[in-house]
């Protein structure tokens, strides 16, 4: 390793110094990342609502499917950047190398076959989902483009994880600038046809994502060159390295398969919101969407926690691992009150700002009433979870994901809003059940289970060793998502 990249290490140190401005440093790139992407997704919203509802129920209707295929090779990717963090956080760097070259190329190859399926079976796969004729159309095209995009986009979000564990979060933030502006000036011409432009719709808002998704790849590969926070990935770092990917897929599947069942019973959870009808397929989009948005403090500082916690414990310093998770738990629990308090007073003016339909209004209006309150409670669920990604263990994620969604949230709103016959406020009401009993488990979780050991606790000498600069992979290990969202 040169000189100049051991400096370039050293920066990423997330173990050293003041917890705060470690938190900060992380978090608040995270947190305007997030910021853009939500204005990403706003801004489709905004221009789809004034096309037409059936435009607008697009991305609302398809959005549990994208998440399927991106959690699914996300919970590999968080497997992979836990062991990345964790071998920098042990000052292994050629090792964190290697695992990050391996983690790019097994979520671009995942994230194709994946994706495969869908484009060629969009169509049926949106009658059986239960999408209304009127918005039929428009949903098919949407959903066929922005599938056959799906690997870039997952190699995107793969790249930032890595960053995030070497604790770079700033790189993906400009990235984020340029592509939404990208997207922004594109979207009224694609959709509406304005300067001569084809009217595409739903579609347009599709092609205008694609195009500013591979200009982020552009500049992702751009950084890999750059050697970006001191990663050297080399050609010899992306064929499959069998016993690094095998542990990978043993920490990843949990999260993996936690991500996947969230996203199955999120799909499940739309279609009893699209049974419901256009109008509250639009409110669902709207609200949801601006939920997502308060929630990015979370968010952020969930990222954030995962990869100090996993250098922390490769650096054989559990304490500072339980003080992270526990300050950042404070920072959500005191920062999301008044958000989430002025998003249910003021919900109808919000929603008037995305559509101007006034059935759609009043439905948003509800949701506003009902379902952003438990949002402060998910909000604790990510925080604390970070715990157990930037550690590696992977279990109890996968566990509080499948009772959140499978056995609170779809059956009470099944039961609140079809059997009791409450509709959309029942089904609201199982968001709510799901998020609150959550946050209680969550808490027990974290208390309970021990999670305060590394996967990588020391040097590997039974297995290939890495020398300094030959490119021989240790049995490196796999770990949660972050040095580094919808």
């Amino acid at each position: 390793m040169t000189d100049d990249q051991e400096t370039l290490r050293k920066k990423q140190d997330l173990v050293s110094g003041s917890l705060v401005a470690n938190l900060t440093r992380m978090g608040l790139p995270l947190a305007a990342g997030m910021v853009l992407h939500s204005f990403y997704n706003i801004t489709d919203a905004f221009w789809l609502g004034r096309h037409s509802p059936e435009a607008l129920a697009a991305p609302g209707v398809t959005m549990p499917f994208f998440f399927f295929v991106v959690s699914f090779g996300m919970g590999f990717g968080n497997a992979g950047t836990a062991l990345v963090a964790q071998f920098t956080g042990a000052r292994r760097y050629r090792e964190a190398d290697h695992a990050a070259g391996q983690v790019l190329m097994l979520l671009l190859m995942l994230a194709s076959a994946l994706s495969l399926p869908f484009v060629i079976f969009t169509r049926p796969l949106m009658v059986i989902y239960g999408v209304p004729e009127a918005a039929l159309v428009q949903v098919v095209a949407y959903f066929r483009i922005m599938m056959i995009a799906m690997p870039l986009i997952a190699f995107n979000i793969a790249y930032g994880a890595v960053l995030r564990a070497l604790g770079d979060t700033i790189a993906v933030v400009i990235i984020g600038i340029v592509t939404n502006v990208v997207n922004v000036i594109l979207d009224p011409f694609l959709i509406f046809g304005w300067a001569g432009l084809p009217e595409m719709g739903a579609a347009g808002a599709a092609v205008a994502t694609v195009i500013s998704q591979v200009i982020a790849a552009g500049a992702c590969l751009l950084l890999i060159r750059q050697r970006r926070a001191g990663l050297e990935m080399r050609m010899s770092d992306l064929p499959p390295d069998w016993p690094i990917l095998k542990k990978i897929l043993k920490v990843g599947f949990p999260a993996a398969f936690g991500n996947s069942s969230s996203s199955l019973g999120f799909m499940g959870f739309q279609g009893m919101i699209n049974v419901l009808g256009v109008t509250v397929i639009g409110a669902f989009t709207i609200g949801f969407r601006l939920v997502h948005f308060f929630n990015i403090p979370s968010q952020a500082l969930a990222m954030a926690a995962a990869p100090i916690v996993g250098q922390a414990l490769g650096a054989g310093k559990p304490a500072l691992a339980r003080r992270v998770v526990r300050l950042s738990v404070t920072i959500v629990g005191l920062g999301m009150i008044v958000p989430i308090a002025l998003v249910m007073w003021q919900g109808r003016f919000v929603a008037s700002l995305f559509v101007a339909d006034p059935d759609v209004i009043a439905e948003t209006g509800r949701f506003f009433l009902i379902v952003p309150a438990s949002s402060y409670c998910f909000g604790v669920i990510m925080v604390l979870l970070a715990a157990f990604y930037g550690s590696g263990h992977t279990w109890p994620p996968f566990i509080l994901s499948v009772l959140r969604l499978w056995f609170l949230r779809i059956p009470v709103a099944y039961i609140l809003g079809f059997v009791l016959g409450l509709g959309s406020i029942g089904v609201y009401g199982g968001m709510v059940v799901g998020n609150v009993f959550s946050a209680v488990l969550a808490l027990a979780f974290f208390r309970w289970i021990d999670w305060q050991h590394a996967i990588v606790p020391a040097p590997l000498r039974e297995e290939k060793t890495v020398v300094e600069d030959v490119a021989v992979p240790a049995g490196a290990s796999t770990s949660a998502p972050q040095r580094d969202s919808a």
